[in-house]
């Protein structure tokens, strides 16, 4: 951390200087965020054109405008020249991106959910087909599966792991019991902010198939034709042949999706650096330059966008793999920085939080809102989630006995259409993705055991009970 800022935050928590110092501590966190960012940056944008011109991403090309839009952005965000009007447009360009790939996003995240229900379904009829091995009987298994649950003395991991089991488990809870157990999840936000129920249900419905984002009719179609195959197939009496061909689908789909995320985790990457190399702009003009960094990314975005830059000329740089080579040798130079500034700008978030929560008159009064929510989104970007909102939403209140209840029966309203006319495996496997989502219903270590031992008695598909041992053992072994 910069000795300035060292400085600032110390003063700020002893109470001195209040009013003088937020606009110091706003320009050092500035310039630290800067910094952090632009060497991380350079690695994302070098690794992401290995990506893209060496093909290791097979869906580059259903991608090719936005990489070019991105680039583009890029090399306006290097520019020296820009002035107010433009760095407030370029902001408003980049936003509008963000949004475009956490909408995209969304949709692949909502064709996961699905796939991973019919994943369920097809694993506990392979077993139907293919050859067991002999794996431990009931007991023995359900006394392996408590030692993992209970392996550590956190609660936070003992829940994690209870959540891996439950939701592998054979699902023989009954429909009302199951219904029950969202009734009293749903209560027990009552007196929360509705923002934490809104989200428990996103999550709900998502992974229980009933959530279809309004982007999904325009990316990604081509899963939706998967989809209602495996929707129509009659599991309960399929052979091997369909089997193999409806299982050999869902693992294609799963590969996509995971091809399509990887892809646009990178370019929502590269999009949030983006924006905070512009947001800091202002307040590093009179910093020194980063000048490898600054080379690399150029360098980068020269190559993409096929431009002759001076940085060749002057290095007599004639091939793109020349280009490519001299780049690769200036990220050795930066190493080490981005963990000792990344360190630094943990301290700063922390003084962030305590100024936002405890000085907001302070910082209305200075006329620093909007340039300290801009600060805010910085750090909201640094979080370990690529796509986290920014905007800033006012509480929509608290979440009273009455909302509970509609919200309630929406869902189960819900629930019930969907499970109407569906076969039992279908349900089960539905049942069995939303139960590991709800907090823990049980009281004691005894009823984990007893449902566990429930679970396994009242399943008589040898195939079922085989190939839920088997994933819960490969997962905990």
């Amino acid at each position: 951390m910069s000795n300035k800022l060292r400085e600032c935050v110390n003063k700020l928590h002893s109470n001195k200087e209040v009013g003088d110092l937020l606009p110091e501590y706003l320009k050092q966190s500035m310039i630290l965020h800067d910094g952090y960012t632009r060497i991380k940056l350079m690695m994302e944008y070098y690794m992401f054109y290995e990506v893209v011109t060496e093909d290791i991403n097979p869906y580059i090309a259903m991608a090719k405008e936005m990489i070019t839009s991105l680039n583009e952005t890029v090399g306006q965000a290097m520019s020296d020249t820009l002035d107010d009007t433009q760095r407030k447009q370029l902001v408003d360009h980049i936003l509008a991106m963000r949004t475009e790939v956490i909408d995209r996003m969304q949709v692949l995240t909502g064709y996961v959910d699905c796939f991973v229900v019919y994943e369920y379904i097809l694993n506990r009829i392979q077993y139907r087909f293919d050859e067991k091995e002999v794996l431990p009987e009931d007991t023995a298994f359900a006394q392996e599966v408590m030692n993992f649950i209970f392996g550590s003395n956190d609660n936070v991991t003992i829940n994690d792991n209870l959540r891996v089991v439950l939701g592998q488990l054979p699902m023989r809870m009954t429909r009302s019991h199951y219904f029950d157990l969202i009734k009293n999840c749903i209560s027990v936000y009552k007196g929360s902010e509705i923002e934490s129920l809104e989200g428990f249900l996103y999550m709900f419905r998502t992974s229980a198939m009933l959530y279809k984002h309004p982007a999904q009719e325009q990316y990604f179609t081509e899963f939706a034709g998967v989809l209602q195959e495996l929707m129509e197939a009659d599991y309960e009496h399929m052979d091997r042949t369909l089997y193999e061909l409806y299982a050999e689908k869902v693992r294609v789909s799963a590969s996509k999706l995971n091809d399509l995320s990887d892809l646009y985790m990178q370019i929502g990457q590269i999009i949030n650096g983006v924006y905070t190399l512009v947001v800091t702009e202002p307040y590093c003009v009179d910093e020194e330059k980063m000048t490898v960094v600054d080379d690399v990314i150029r360098g980068i975005n020269a190559l993409f966008l096929e431009k002759e830059i001076d940085l060749w000329q002057r290095e007599d740089l004639l091939t793109e793999e020349d280009r490519l080579n001299w780049l690769a040798e200036k990220l050795p130079a930066v190493e080490g920085q981005q963990e000792k500034l990344y360190q630094s700008v943990n301290i700063a978030e922390a003084a962030l939080d305590e100024l936002l929560e405890g000085r907001a008159e302070e910082i209305e009064a200075a006329g620093l809102s909007d340039a300290f929510i801009k600060l805010h989104h910085l750090s909201q970007l640094n979080s370990s989630s690529v796509f986290a909102p920014l905007e800033s939403q006012e509480s929509a209140g608290i979440v009273t006995a009455e909302i509970a209840e509609q919200e309630t029966e929406k869902l189960l309203s819900e629930l019930k259409e969907l499970f109407q006319g569906r076969s039992r495996m279908f349900r089960r496997a539905i049942m069995a993705a939303t139960v590991e989502k709800l907090p823990t219903f049980f009281k004691s270590a005894q009823e984990i055991a007893d449902y566990m031992m429930n679970a396994l008695n009242q399943c008589d598909d040898e195939a079922e009970k085989y190939a839920s041992k088997q994933l819960i053992l490969e997962m905990i072994r």
